[in-house]
C-alpha cells in the first residue's frame, strides 16, 4: 500500500485531511509522519470495504506491527469521536482506554494528536454539511452567459498538458508534470479534478498551487503555462472553498487566465477549438447519496449555450465518467452509463471531437464513433485519464470489464507495471496527455511516467520515454443554423 491512499468515503477521507493537518503541526520525524500516514490510510481503506483490520501479529513484516497498531488506534481514535458526538458516553470511554494502549504500545504519536485529529476533523465535518461553494452564472446581475469564459486565448498552434487525479503532492506526480512542462513546454495545463484527500484549503495550496509554484522555481526560463481545473468529488468533501482558493491563486500574474468558475471555456485565438469543463464533482459530495452525478441545472443550460453558438469543434471535459467498463455507474438497465451527463451531452456529439475524464485511476482508450443510444450521434472518442497520480495495483486489475457494453479500441495500449515497487505491490504506471491543437486537427500523444510513491524511488526525475498511443481527434462542426451564420 501507498503512503497516502484515498477512499470513496468523505468521513474517512475528512478524517485522512484531519490528521494530515495535524501531522503538519507536529515535530516528528520525515518516516514516523510518513508511518502515521500509512496506518491511517490502512484504517480508511478497510472501513471503506467495510471489513475489519487485521489482528496485530507479532514479529509481522508486512504490514509491519507499528503501522498496524497505528491503523487500530485510527479506527479507535475515529470511533471514540465518533461515540462522543452521538452521546455514547461508555462507547467513548471504552474506545478511549483503547486508544491509550495502543498509543502507549505504538508511541510514534501521542494522546494529544489523535485529540488534535479530532478538533480538524470536526471543523472539516461542518464545512462538509454547510451549503457548498458554486459559482452559478445565473446569479449575477445581469445574468452573463460568458462568464466562466475564459479571456485568454490559446494560440491557434498551441500545446496542452492534460493530466487527472493529480492533486497528492506527492514525488512521482510532482516529477510528471516537471518533466512534461520541460519536455514539452505546454501553453496551458488542464486538470481533470480530484485533490485528496478532501480538498481542504490546506491541502488544495499544498498540494496543486505550492506544487506548480515550486516546479516553475525549478525550471527557471521556462514560461508558465495558464493551469485550469475542475473539480471532482474529492475537491467538494469538505465544502469546495479550497478548489475556489485554487482557481482565484493558481493563475496570478498570467494575464487574461482567471477562471471564475467550477466549470470553464477555453477557446483557441482562430476559434476553431474549444474546451470546454463541467462540474460534477458538486454532485458527488456525499458518494453514499449518488454515484452517477449529473450538473447543477443552470450550469446545463450554460453549456447547451457553448454548444449551440460556438461555431468550432470541442473538446468536453469531466471528472466523472461518462461511461465505464469497470464500475457500475447506476442501478438501472445501462448500468455502465452516467444517464445524467448522456441526457444532456448526447445530442451534441456530432460537434464534440473527444471526451475526457478521470475519476476511475487508469488509462481507457474507449471505442472510436462508440453507439450508445438510438437517435443520437455516435460518441466520436471518449478517454479515461485518471492516473497522473494515483493508480491501482495490479491485483486489483483495474482492466477487469465488468460491462462489455462499454467497448475499449483492439489491441488498446495499456498501462506497465511500475518499476519501482512500493512496499509488498505492485502498481501501474502514471499517464498523461499531450494535445498538440492546430486548426484543422489536434494530435493527442500520451504517455506513461514511472510511479514510486513517497519512498523508495529514483534519485533524480525519469525521463519520459515513448508514447503509449497516438490519435487525432477530428475537427468536428454540427452544422446548425446558429453555427451556420457565425
Amino acid at each position: 500500500m501507498r503512503v497516502q491512499q484515498p477512499v470513496r468515503d468523505r468521513s474517512m477521507s475528512l478524517w485522512q485531511s484531519a490528521v494530515r493537518r495535524t501531522l503538519a503541526s507536529h515535530d516528528l520525524s520525515h518516516d514516523a509522519k510518513k508511518q502515521i500516514e500509512h496506518g491511517v490510510s490502512l484504517h480508511a481503506q478497510t472501513a471503506e470495504r467495510g471489513t475489519p483490520l487485521p489482528e496485530i501479529p507479532p514479529g509481522a513484516a508486512a504490514p509491519s506491527p507499528a503501522t498496524l497498531g497505528i491503523a487500530h488506534a485510527s479506527k479507535a481514535a475515529f470511533d471514540a469521536l465518533q461515540a462522543h458526538q452521538n452521546g455514547d458516553t461508555q462507547t467513548h470511554k471504552s474506545l478511549f482506554n483503547t486508544l491509550s494502549d495502543l498509543v502507549s504500545k505504538y508511541s510514534t504519536w501521542d494522546l494529544a494528536g489523535w485529540a488534535q485529529c479530532g478538533a480538524y476533523y470536526v471543523k472539516y465535518y461542518v464545512l462538509a454539511h454547510l451549503p457548498p461553494t458554486y459559482h452559478d452564472w445565473q446569479v449575477h446581475a445581469p445574468a452573463n452567459p460568458n462568464f466562466g469564459v475564459i479571456d485568454y486565448r490559446l494560440p491557434a498552434n498551441a500545446r496542452v498538458l492534460m493530466i487527472g487525479d493529480w492533486g497528492t503532492h506527492m514525488p512521482d506526480n510532482a516529477a510528471l508534470v516537471r518533466q512534461a512542462i520541460r519536455t514539452f513546454k505546454p501553453d496551458a495545463i488542464i486538470h481533470l479534478g480530484d485533490v485528496y484527500y478532501s480538498g481542504t484549503v490546506e491541502e488544495c495550496a499544498q498540494n496543486v498551487v505550492d506544487v506548480i509554484d515550486q516546479i516553475m522555481k525549478a525550471l527557471p526560463g521556462e514560461k508558465r503555462p495558464a493551469f485550469f481545473t475542475i473539480p471532482g468529488n474529492h475537491d467538494y468533501y469538505s465544502g469546495g472553498a479550497g478548489f475556489y482558493q485554487t482557481i482565484s491563486k493558481i493563475n496570478s500574474g498570467v494575464a487574461g487566465c482567471t477562471q471564475q468558475a467550477s466549470y470553464f471555456c477555453l477557446r483557441t485565438a482562430d476559434h476553431r477549438w474549444q474546451f470546454l469543463g463541467m462540474d460534477t464533482g458538486y454532485g458527488d459530495r456525499n458518494p453514499a447519496a449518488q454515484t452517477a452525478p449529473g450538473l447543477q441545472v443552470h450550469e446545463s443550460i450554460w453549456h447547451k449555450d457553448k454548444l449551440d453558438t460556438f461555431p468550432g469543434s470541442t473538446i468536453l471535459l469531466s471528472h466523472h465518467q461518462l461511461i465505464s467498463a469497470n464500475e457500475t455507474l447506476n442501478n438501472g438497465k445501462r448500468p455502465y452509463l452516467n444517464e445524467n451527463l448522456c441526457a444532456i451531452f448526447s445530442p451534441y456529439f456530432d460537434r464534440i471531437a473527444a471526451w475526457y475524464w478521470g475519476h476511475e485511476h487508469n488509462f481507457v482508450v474507449f471505442e472510436n464513433d462508440l453507439k450508445i443510444q438510438d437517435g443520437d450521434p455516435p460518441l466520436k472518442k471518449g478517454r479515461l485519464l485518471g492516473c497522473s497520480a494515483y493508480e491501482e495495483t495490479l491485483n486489483e486489475d483495474p482492466y477487469e470489464i465488468n460491462h462489455p457494453e462499454a467497448r475499449f479500441i483492439k489491441d488498446m495500449p495499456k498501462l506497465s507495471r511500475s518499476t519501482w515497487k512500493t512496499g509488498a505491490q505492485d502498481f501501474y504506471n502514471h499517464a498523461f496527455g499531450i494535445l498538440d491543437v492546430t486548426p484543422d486537427k489536434i494530435i493527442a500523444t500520451y504517455y506513461e511516467y514511472p510511479s514510486w510513491g513517497a519512498v523508495g524511488g529514483p534519485t533524480s526525475d525519469p525521463q519520459i520515454g515513448k508514447p503509449l498511443y497516438q490519435e487525432d481527434l477530428t475537427y468536428a462542426r454540427a452544422e446548425t443554423p446558429a453555427q451556420a451564420i457565425a
